[in-house]
C-alpha cells in the first residue's frame, strides 16, 4: 500500500518527466526525420497524463479519508 507522501513523490516524478518529453516533442515537432517519434513521445505524456490523473485522485482520497477520519475522532 502506498502511502500519501509516496504518492506525491510519484507525482512529482511523473510531473517531472511529463515536463521532460513536452520539452523534446517541442525541439523535434517540425523536423520531417522525427514524425514516428513524435506520435510515440506524445502517446507516453497521454500515458503519463493518466497516471497522474489517477494518482491525484487517489491521494484527493486519502486526504478525505484522513479529514473524515479525525472529524470522527473528535465527535467521539
Amino acid at each position: 500500500m502506498v502511502n500519501g507522501l509516496q504518492l506525491l513523490d510519484l507525482l512529482r516524478e511523473t510531473e517531472n518527466k511529463m515536463l521532460h518529453l513536452h520539452r523534446a516533442i517541442d525541439r523535434i515537432t517540425n523536423e520531417p526525420d522525427f514524425k514516428e517519434s513524435v506520435s510515440v513521445l506524445t502517446e507516453v505524456v497521454r500515458d503519463y497524463q493518466l497516471q497522474l490523473d489517477k494518482m491525484k485522485q487517489a491521494l484527493g482520497k486519502i486526504e478525505i479519508g484522513q479529514q473524515h477520519s479525525s472529524q470522527q475522532s473528535t465527535h467521539q
